[in-house]
């Protein structure tokens, strides 16, 4: 069964292109968490690199008495090679990350850069996750990845658990080249992000006309159909995700109780909706990696 996923990097630092509002308060979290729970959400995804995130959840979480899962991302080498020091440093902050967030083991524990997998001595780091699987302290393990070219590496070397990877109905490359479909084949559940592109999907065509130029006209176009369809934007984008099978979970990321509200109103109320002729074929507009910074 598709499950909702709610996504932490709020919590802990300035996220999102359309966030104005910054972090999220440590009073609010601990609203959006309960609210997120009464809503059937079960699973948290955070990483070291999202700021305070991990701590603000181990402050938290204790305290809820709830068998909250979470999923985690080890520390970025971004390095030509791995070695000993770099699988010693992935450890150490691996074993910081536990403490932090207060959990004796994580669902999941996803290299946040497939790359670290993939360069020389990425074996020794891929022993070293199954070790962790095997004392227990990761239910499952994992990547984090941007493109088909990680996805077919992966495969070919690595047996894994989870991978988490990017598509909306504007980004839809993985299911276009098939990588997400020979993941599905090979049972690796596959947890979807950036379903909003980072709430570009969901905002006035004003707002991308200011930043993306020309593509405006598309997400225009887009929340035109909506409105043929009688969906909200949210709804649609919900709805290419349960469209198909092979999506398992859904990574959300909110900034504040009614937009939580919003999404699991809209979460329970997303028909499955066929966007495949919707792609845009333009990276500076679907890869948030090729955003100029937000001014």
């Amino acid at each position: 069964m598709q499950q909702l996923v709610l996504g932490t990097a709020q919590f802990g630092l300035d996220y999102g292109v359309t966030n104005a509002r910054g972090r999220v308060p440590e009073t609010e979290t601990a609203q959006l968490l309960d609210q997120a729970w009464a809503g059937g959400v079960r699973l948290l995804d955070t990483a070291r690199a999202y700021g305070d995130s991990e701590q603000v959840l181990g402050s938290l979480l204790p305290a809820t008495g709830r068998a909250w899962r979470v999923i985690t991302k080890t520390l970025p080498l971004r390095s030509g090679q791995v070695d000993r020091a770099g699988v010693a440093a992935v450890d150490a902050a691996f074993a910081e990350s536990l403490q932090r967030l207060g959990q004796s083991q994580v669902d999941a524990l996803l290299v946040h850069q497939a790359q670290d997998l993939l360069v020389p001595g990425g074996d020794a780091l891929y022993a070293w996750m199954r070790e962790q699987k095997q004392r227990g302290l990761a239910r499952r393990i994992g990547a984090s990845v941007y493109d088909g070219q990680e996805i077919a590496a992966l495969l070919d070397r690595f047996e894994l658990d989870v991978v988490q990877l990017p598509s909306n109905i504007a980004d839809q490359r993985l299911l276009q080249d098939g990588s997400a479909q020979r993941l599905h084949a090979a049972g690796v559940e596959i947890h979807v992000r950036s379903l909003f592109l980072q709430g570009v999907l969901l905002a006035p065509a004003a707002f991308a006309a200011d930043r993306f130029g020309a593509q405006a006209a598309w997400l225009v176009d887009f929340h035109r159909e909506c409105v043929q369809r009688g969906v909200t934007p949210q709804q649609a984008c919900l709805g290419y995700f349960r469209h198909h099978a092979q999506f398992s979970a859904a990574v959300v990321g909110v900034s504040h109780p009614g937009e939580l509200g919003e999404l699991l109103a809209a979460w329970d109320g997303a028909p499955s909706m066929d966007w495949s002729g919707w792609a845009v074929d333009n990276t500076a507009f679907t890869d948030p990696r090729l955003w100029k910074p937000r001014s």
